[in-house]
């Protein structure tokens, strides 16, 4: 559990100091968590086309607009730029990090072309 929210933290720091690094000042950490958690909510529409896929059910709309606002809700509590500091300060040391942040990119490219390829399936 604890390597899970330590991902989840280190995908937040990475994609927001991405936007950091390209200039944005102001609402860098608005735009990471909104990447972090569209990969997510991409993940999870994955799974539930892929269940409905095997269970030869057709989901709605409906679902996929339930699943994104509730994603969206989620962010507004879970991250802040107060974590973005703290997270700064913990890897400010960090080996190998430009490979890290090239996973973190492709994971969350990834993420989203799985949604598609996915849909393709339904």
């Amino acid at each position: 559990r604890r390597i899970m929210k330590d991902l989840f933290y280190y995908l937040f720091y990475r994609a927001s100091k991405f936007y950091k690094s390209w200039g944005e000042n102001s609402n860098y950490y608005i735009s990471g968590k909104f990447l972090l958690f569209l990969a997510i909510c991409a993940n999870i529409l994955t799974l539930i086309g892929l269940f409905c896929n095997i269970l030869k059910i057709r989901y709605s709309i409906e679902v996929i607009y339930v699943v994104c606002i509730l994603f969206s809700v989620l962010s507004f509590f879970i991250l802040n730029e107060k974590k973005y500091k703290e997270l700064e300060e913990k890897y400010k040391n960090e080996k190998n990090n430009k490979i890290k942040g090239w996973l973190v990119i492709a994971y969350i490219i990834g993420s989203i072309i799985l949604y598609f390829i996915s849909l393709a399936f339904l």
